[in-house]
């Protein structure tokens, strides 16, 4: 079409265009504030030109299409950055809390408890028949042991707020597969029908981004723009409008804290993908809930038990005012042994304390192969197979009490375990402090009550060769440092992840500025269009006034 006609069809083509591109720019400051918006853009092009005398005649221009302005590559680092940053807040939140369990406020901290305990046995030492001083040390053990009990209370509290976040957490990625799901289905139709989804897969991305903050993904996009997430080494979470889930399964052998399993929509297919998680916050959540917090409160138990079996042990070596001895002082250790759930058999084993001096507080598995028994302490490596039960070692008594094991059944073995959440004082007379090394030096006779406060200064080979004061502050040095590290990372994370965001944002985010010359531009070259259209309408009436 040439001529006036065309003048007509190429002005209308320009004002529809130049309409679109004052509409797409008005959606654009639109969302100016909306999270993960991507600016987007009309890309114009010339329409087919007419081919005549002397040349071809162009006809107009037309919208091409309206796409997203995004950078792949930086979509894919904030998206991997995400997953970095949820398990580095994890932590360093979770530690902070580990942090205030040895914060000694208030005159109430563990540390504070372990001096005045020792000092008040050395009161009793220099003055041996005071009863007030024999009273105020059962006080301050009362005391030591309550903040044994209390601290641990807070080291399992931050495990069980951990464990009822991740849970929360995989419901939480579930909502996000579904809903990926749904937009995977809308964004293959749009497609198909020829049409840029491009408010479609903002929405998506930032869905998908939510989903790596909590744990790390792999995806692909397939030709009609679906996305495919896995999870856990390769398990599919979502693909095209089909999405599976993950859920809580609790374990036994781990305190009855969950493991995370994938669900394909199958319980009889459920996978265990707890270890294959690699980042994001479920990632430092499981950290800090089954090996962190762990590995404190074993400290925790072989500290409680170094006091308790030092202290019961030379206690019960002296004589107290009223003539006994062999008296403990805190409520005995109480060794554990528990079957793990993949046990086939039904024997129950106990274990008891055969000599406190030999005694490692290390953990042991107890294993039977064929009719004999493998004792492997967990900490060493060290392994005896001693054959038939009772045995006898370290310290430790164990014994078959009930049912048959069978071969390949394990038995988790510990001497230690538990002391610090179940230590008590068993003394409740004064009189049987025992502070005199025999019976016949009492009331006036402290020498056991000296070679008691010596402990706090003795080093004691089942803690490693330390103190009860130094092993107590290498804990608080171990927490202090991990606490420190996680937010060292969490802070160089979150500037990184900034940065990421702001090198995203001057890519696909919508500048005001720019978006203002825009409209300038699309206005003036809408009037332009209009004045074209104008002008061939007064050359059309002039035609027609000639012809009359």
């Amino acid at each position: 079409m040439s001529g006036i006609s065309g003048m007509f069809n190429t002005g209308r083509l320009a004002l529809s265009a130049n309409q679109k591109g004052l509409e797409t720019i008005s959606h654009n400051i639109a969302n100016v504030n909306t999270p993960d918006y991507s600016r987007q853009e009309v890309v114009l092009t010339t329409t087919p030109p007419v081919v005549g005398a002397p040349g071809q005649t162009g006809t107009g221009v037309q919208v091409s299409e309206i796409r997203r302005v995004v950078n792949r590559f930086i979509e894919n680092q904030v998206t991997s950055g995400e997953s970095s940053y949820g398990q580095l807040e994890a932590e360093a939140g979770l530690l902070s809390r580990v942090e205030l369990a040895f914060t000694d406020g208030n005159g109430t901290g563990l540390n504070l408890s372990l001096s005045q305990f020792f000092a008040a046995i050395q009161d009793v030492s220099n003055n041996p028949s005071d009863t007030s001083a024999r009273s105020v040390l059962l006080e301050r053990a009362k005391n030591l042991s309550q903040q044994f009990v209390t601290t641990d209370t807070q080291f399992k509290q931050v495990r069980i707020d951990a464990d009822q976040e991740i849970s929360g957490i995989l419901g939480e990625i579930n909502q996000f597969a579904s809903q990926i799901a749904t937009l995977n289905n809308r964004i293959k139709e749009m497609t198909i029908s020829g049409q840029n989804p491009n408010d479609l897969l903002d929405e998506r991305q930032g869905l998908i981004n939510k989903v790596a903050e909590r744990i790390d993904i792999q995806t692909i996009e397939d030709t009609f723009g679906q996305v495919t997430l896995f999870v856990g080494n390769g398990k599919t979470l979502v693909e095209g409008s089909i999405f599976g889930s993950l859920v809580g399964v609790p374990g036994s052998d781990n305190d009855g804290f969950v493991n995370i399993s994938y669900d394909p929509g199958n319980v009889s297919s459920r996978t265990d993908i707890t270890t294959a998680i690699k980042n994001g916050r479920l990632k430092g959540l499981l950290d800090i809930r089954d090996t962190t917090v762990p590995s404190y409160i074993n400290r925790l138990d072989q500290l409680a038990t170094g006091v308790i079996n030092e202290v019961n042990q030379q206690h019960g070596a002296g004589y107290g005012l009223d003539g006994t001895t062999a008296n403990d002082f805190f409520s005995p250790l109480t060794p554990t042994a528990r079957a793990l759930t993949a046990n086939t058999g039904t024997g129950v084993v106990t274990v008891t304390v055969a000599n406190a001096a030999l005694l490692t507080f290390d953990e042991y598995d107890l294993s039977l192969s064929g009719t004999n028994y493998t004792i492997t302490n967990r900490s060493t490596g060290a392994a005896s197979t001693p054959g038939a039960l009772p045995q006898t070692f370290e310290g430790l008594t164990v014994t078959l009490s009930s049912g048959s094991p069978i071969a390949g059944d394990i038995f988790r073995i510990s001497a230690h375990k538990n002391s610090a959440a179940s230590m008590a004082v068993s003394l409740t007379d004064p009189d049987k402090i025992a502070a005199a090394t025999t019976a016949a030096g009492t009331p006036g006779d402290n020498g056991n009550a000296i070679l008691m406060a010596e402990i706090q200064n003795k080093t004691l080979s089942a803690l490693g060769s330390e103190t009860l004061q130094v092993s107590y502050g290498g804990i608080v040095g171990d927490v202090g440092i991990g606490t420190r590290t996680a937010q060292r990372g969490l802070t160089i994370e979150t500037s990184l992840r900034e940065q990421l965001k702001n090198v995203r944002q001057e890519t696909s985010g919508v500048s005001l500025d720019e978006e203002m010359a825009g409209i300038i531009k699309f206005q003036r070259a809408y009037q332009a269009a209009a004045k074209i259209i104008t002008t061939a309408d007064e050359m059309f009436q002039v035609i027609l006034s000639m012809k009359r």
